[in-house]
């Protein structure tokens, strides 16, 4: 894919030009020729990068996997924390890296409709022939802070999603998030993990989220992700089928509609889990345990009870402790 680069800078000053008339500051002329300068090498750039893969969180902060000429690289836009990773490094000239970004994703100015109106409408070709484009740090300073790093291997659909969720884990240790360090290490670790089938893409998603019941639902869908493992293991090793099971799952859904149920799936799966963990949930959860309780039974009718007062809404299920 070749971007043109014509439109994409029409996108990028378009998008600013909407901005401040949308505020009451109407930039004179906006449909004048305005672009962002910037030399050869990010004039490549811009024409050759393609963005693989993105997550918005909001208009201000995104984050987004690109690739130019067989080289990956991670951008984060709007993110309190930086990479540290040894895998990548930080690029210190970002020009065409910044303005692909700018137009392929919604990103907002991050500053007052005035400060965008006195850049945007300062000059254009059409009130001055020597004008060689808008400055590329003035244009950038009004949208949040983005950055860029090169990654050392490959990237991959299967490694992206839980790349991101590494870095927004990261993030929500920083600014108002609700997730505290300890939290944060466990989501970081499970990123490390890159467990297949599990739905990373949700989970990053909610690592930013305001409201906790969304982490809960995410980390539920990973626990669901493993329901029709007993069932599917036990039909291969009984048929000799040589497919993985989550294979075997997906084709009896599909051709058979069948599924597992998931309560008492839950308790099976949390059978694995270590006893005290599973004290703990039955504690955050208010579950009173005798000496005799079964816990990953007890701890699973907590958690399918909080699933469903989340998921449904009825006025028992709202009143219900």
């Amino acid at each position: 894919m070749v971007r043109n680069m014509i439109a994409a800078n029409k996108t990028l000053l378009g998008r600013l030009t909407d901005f401040a008339a949308q505020r009451d500051y109407p930039v004179p002329d906006p449909s004048a020729a305005r672009w962002v300068h910037a030399n050869p090498a990010a004039d490549e750039v811009l024409k050759v990068a393609v963005l693989r893969s993105s997550m918005s969180f909001g208009r201000f902060r995104h984050l987004a996997w690109l690739e130019v000429n067989e080289q990956h690289f991670v951008a984060t836009i709007g993110f309190d924390y930086e990479v540290d990773d040894p895998g990548f490094e930080l690029l210190e000239d970002i020009q065409g890296y910044d303005v692909c970004l700018l137009t392929e994703l919604p990103v907002s100015p991050s500053v007052s409709a005035a400060e965008v109106y006195n850049v945007v409408a300062a000059n254009s070709r059409d009130s001055d022939p020597e004008y060689h484009g808008h400055d590329n740090a003035q244009i950038m300073s009004l949208f949040p802070l983005i950055r860029v790093f090169v990654s050392a291997e490959p990237i991959t659909e299967e490694l992206i999603w839980p790349i991101f969720l590494s870095i927004s884990s990261e993030e929500s240790r920083t600014g108002g998030s609700w997730i505290e360090s300890e939290l944060a290490d466990c989501l970081s670790a499970l990123a490390e993990a890159n467990v297949d089938l599990l739905p990373y893409k949700e989970l990053c998603r909610s690592t930013l989220d305001l409201d906790p019941r969304s982490l809960f639902m995410s980390l539920y869908r990973c626990v669901e992700a493993t329901y029709a493992h007993d069932k599917a293991t036990k039909l291969k090793k009984d048929l000799s089928i040589e497919h993985e099971w989550h294979k075997i799952a997906e084709v009896l859904e599909n051709a058979m509609s069948w599924r597992p149920l998931e309560a008492s799936s839950l308790n099976v799966v949390l059978a694995f889990a270590k006893e005290d963990d599973l004290r703990e949930v039955c504690e955050c959860l208010n579950v009173t345990l005798q000496d005799d309780t079964n816990l990953p039974a007890a701890a699973g009718k907590a958690i399918y009870q909080l699933r469903n007062r989340i998921v449904h809404y009825r006025p028992a299920l709202a009143t219900s402790r």
